[in-house]
């Protein structure tokens, strides 16, 4: 046998050894579900996640899809969020995840009401929202189409609003101590008007105009905090004119 050939059979020799080392060494053995400080699950409810995301053990960690965990976690259990799915070497993978927490209650056609997260997302759907807490409930809007839980609702001005809002650091339940309520209200000219009820008692009153409600909502608010009075925040309206200066009025022109 010359020496070529025998330094050919060494070589695939050797690769396969590698190839079978690297396929033990990094076969799944542990699925961790790390959780943040707000969510708390008994074993059994770790070991349903598990089964739940799909993660097959003794497979190898690289076969691991991060987006296919999240949407299998997601899909079956919508109150929950995956913040993030990591491979720890040479064996483990992690999964870390929140709850997702209910920011709005709309109304459904069938009477029902969901409970919606700050990415617009069904968090659950309830038959009362009277024992729910900490929660913006919105009236005037009705969710006419079958809804389920899981699913993403598409609705531009609680969109625009919410961005708007967290920017300046209303977050989840945060949000519902500001305003409590939103009402969407049909105007003269099919203009819809939305009505921010803050929990102080003034009205903060944006105009629907797609791409321009966050920023009607900041400047409502800046209007609220820097210019008025402790009695103006009690009641009445802030709006914009149609000389489109932002005001407070005790009624809404």
């Amino acid at each position: 046998m010359n020496k070529k050939l025998i330094g050919v059979i060494i070589g695939v020799s050797a690769l396969v050894v590698l190839i079978i080392v690297l396929a033990v060494t990094f076969t799944i053995r542990n699925v961790v579900i790390d959780t943040t400080s707000t969510l708390s699950l008994t074993s059994e409810q770790q070991q349903e996640l598990i089964s739940d995301s799909g993660i097959k053990m003794k497979s190898s960690i690289f076969s691991v899809d991060e987006s296919i965990v999240v949407r299998n976690i997601e899909l079956a259990h919508p109150s929950y969020k995956v913040i993030s799915v990591e491979r720890k070497f040479p064996n483990t993978v992690c999964v870390n995840l929140t709850n997702r927490t209910p920011v709005y209650s709309m109304n459904i056609y069938d009477g029902t009401h969901a409970l919606v997260d700050r990415e617009l997302k069904i968090v659950d759907i309830v038959e009362s929202d009277e024992n729910v807490n900490y929660i913006t409930r919105i009236s005037g809007y009705e969710l006419k189409n079958t809804v389920q839980k899981g699913g993403f609702l598409n609705i531009n001005f609680l969109r625009e609003i919410t961005a708007e809002a967290e920017k300046l650091s209303f977050v989840n339940q945060r949000m519902s101590s500001f305003i409590p309520s939103i009402e969407y209200s049909n105007v003269d000219n099919n203009v819809n008007n939305i009505l921010l009820k803050t929990n102080t008692g003034v009205i903060l009153v944006i105009k629907e105009v797609q791409g321009s409600m966050g920023t009607y909502f900041n400047y409502a608010y800046t209007k609220y905090y820097t210019e008025l009075t402790e009695h103006q925040k009690t009641t009445g309206y802030v709006y914009l004119t149609d000389e489109n200066i932002w005001t407070w009025s005790n009624t809404l022109d």
